[in-house]
């Protein structure tokens, strides 16, 4: 079943731009303007998560964040917000949000959280893309491909499932690493991002037929290319 996002975003631009970043991921979003819209629509609607803008016309995005976990238990929730002081981010989280992501927005980055919160919350245990034979267990960080199962370090996962979301598109290493690490310097400093490829290529070799194939563009990033049956 496809993912509900609400996207509470008054920049209309801005919602479309990360509305279109999830439909790639699979994910359906529903725009709303503001805070009073959104809880409008909510009264007759559910949804899996909520990316909630901190800057909105009317009710802020704080405000509705309070006003939805002192009622009930919402679905996760994550801040997008320009503020980046300590004291601004740590009242988000005891607002009540899951997680937080500064402005501005990079899609690697905003998938990446958007897993690992749902992870949390135990709302992602599906497959990428179920029509495959490829199933990424979230929970357990598994991967199983024709009857065979792989276990994954948490990294090897999260870099897998960075990879095959942007199937057949290059992935920058500093991309990656900023996913990975919330450090892009990792891209350029030690060996970390090529240690984590280098297993993640061993353990996917070791599948016979192997699902597809990890490609290093000298220099630029990588990119998961699948193979026909998978």
């Amino acid at each position: 079943m496809t993912q509900q996002v609400a996207i509470i975003e008054d920049d209309p631009d801005q919602a479309k731009l990360l509305a279109s970043w999830l439909s790639s991921y699979g994910y359906s979003s529903s725009l709303y303007l503001s805070a009073e819209l959104f809880l409008e629509a909510a009264t007759s609607r559910t949804f899996d998560l909520l990316l909630v803008d901190w800057l909105l016309p009317g009710m802020s995005g704080l405000q509705l964040v309070k006003q939805l976990t002192s009622e009930n238990q919402p679905p996760p929730i994550i801040f997008i917000t320009g503020k980046s002081q300590d004291d601004d981010l740590a009242e988000a989280l005891h607002s009540g949000a899951d997680d937080f992501i500064t402005k501005p927005l990079k899609r690697t980055v905003l998938i990446a959280r958007i897993h690992a919160v749902m992870r949390r919350r135990g709302k992602e245990t599906h497959n990428i893309n179920p029509s495959t034979r490829l199933i990424m267990d979230a929970l357990r960080s598994e991967l199983t491909y024709q009857g065979q199962r792989v276990q994954l370090t948490s990294t090897e996962f999260q870099l897998l499932q960075l990879l095959l979301q942007s199937e057949d598109q290059l992935l920058t290493r500093p991309e990656l690493a900023d996913s990975l690490w919330g450090d892009e310097s990792k891209a350029t400093g030690g060996r970390a991002l090529d240690v984590v490829i280098s297993r993640l290529r061993k353990k996917l070799d070791q599948l016979d037929p192997s699902p597809g194939q990890i490609s290093s563009h000298y220099g630029k990033g990588y990119l998961f290319s699948r193979s026909p049956a998978s």
